[in-house]
């Protein structure tokens, strides 16, 4: 079953990317549309702040090791989720990197994935709503939040380099699209959810797909300010 789901994801591999460059005008546009002014995301960003604080203090050493462990870990999920059986997580001793064994040949969102998706944020994501309902301290889970994406954000600059064996893997020019349209993607994703939880979502989705229509004289008009 892996066999035809690597062969469906790898044949949509340019496709994937071509269609990424058709939303990119729209990505970039619908930053424009967040409201940042709200105490939601002030809280949001003194997370960031602090994650920034805490980076500058800790040891490189010890972020680095962190960023080998969720990079495997993201590998490993998407490679679950396209229904491959992991054989092996491995940690190079010296702290270098890691690998890890699958089943099958596997594909380019496997191979990808830890330079767009946020694991640790993710995560966080799926007990959020919960946890602003049971907590008196909002502030405080928003700026978790914020603490994760801004770690999602050190590590895709740490990692998306010229030497990368994943990026050389798949290609400069298909990486460099799929990781910088995906990354644009997710960012507008958490932001809107920060906004209006899972609801956001499903706004900042559609705004996305109207900002595209009108790029290319599909409609004429959009909604006011979305998120």
């Amino acid at each position: 079953m892996n066999k035809i789901i690597d062969g469906l994801i790898n044949l949509c591999r340019w496709p994937a990317a071509m269609i990424c460059l058709c939303f990119l005008p729209a990505l970039i546009e619908s930053y424009r549309h967040f409201n940042f002014y709200n105490k939601e995301f002030y809280c949001f960003g003194a997370g960031i702040a602090f994650f920034w604080i805490v980076a500058f203090c800790v040891g490189s050493q010890v972020r680095h090791q962190i960023q080998i462990i969720a990079h495997e870990l993201t590998h490993t999920l998407f490679a679950i989720l396209t229904l491959h059986f992991v054989k092996k997580i491995r940690l190079n001793p010296d702290g270098s990197g890691g690998s890890m064994q699958l089943s099958g040949h596997g594909n380019w969102l496997i191979i990808l994935a830890p330079y767009f998706f946020p694991l640790f944020a993710a995560l966080y994501m799926l007990i959020m709503p919960f946890l602003l309902r049971v907590s008196d301290n909002h502030w405080l889970v928003y700026a978790v939040f914020g603490y994760f994406t801004a770690y999602y954000w050190e590590t895709v600059l740490s990692q998306v380099h010229a030497e990368q064996s994943d990026i050389i893997r798949c290609g400069y020019v298909f990486s460099g699209i799929i990781i910088v349209c995906f990354n644009l993607f997710v960012t507008g994703s958490i932001f809107a959810f920060v906004r209006h939880s899972w609801h956001g979502l499903e706004l900042y989705w559609q705004l996305i797909y109207k900002l595209a229509a009108e790029h290319y004289g599909l409609v004429q008009n959009l909604f006011g300010q979305y998120l």
